[in-house]
């Protein structure tokens, strides 16, 4: 997002691809209401789909305690994958979504064991392709890039 004025395109975007790859609507919209993002716009596009706009206090972190916990989960497991691999921090977004991806593959307790990404989709995650995070890798060049010294 380039600007606060894409929001509303950027969410009826999500609000379709939602619809036509889940067969569901969105039920609830949760945001804070500082009126940073949420245009009246935003708020008419969401009456008209009949989702729920729940907003809470500018600054009142704890009433948003799930997203806030799940946030720190998320930048716990980067910061633990950055640092075991070495990573510089500006492959930080790669380390976010790995982190993600690994948290959506795991058993979780808030599902009874079951796998979120197979609650989704209702396959089961294909572990066979999960390599160490940050290994060394060598890229072939094309020979007429490369010269008798070059590693």
């Amino acid at each position: 997002m380039r600007s606060r004025s894409e929001v509303l395109s950027i969410y009826q975007r999500f609000a379709a691809m939602v619809r036509t790859q889940y067969s569901t609507l969105i039920r609830v919209f949760r945001a804070d209401s500082t009126g940073e993002y949420i245009s009246q716009m935003l708020r008419g596009v969401l009456a008209e789909q009949g989702t729920l706009a729940q907003f809470s206090c500018p600054g009142a972190y704890a009433q948003n305690g799930v997203a806030e916990r799940k946030h720190r989960h998320l930048l716990e497991t980067t910061r633990a994958m950055m640092i075991a691999s070495s990573l510089p921090p500006h492959f930080w977004a790669e380390a976010v979504a790995m982190s993600a991806y690994l948290i959506n593959i795991q058993p979780s307790a808030a599902l009874q064991g079951g796998i979120p990404l197979e609650r989704l989709s209702g396959q089961s995650p294909d572990y066979s392709m999960l390599r160490l995070f940050g290994c060394v890798y060598y890229v072939l060049l094309a020979p007429r890039e490369r010269t008798k010294l070059t590693a």
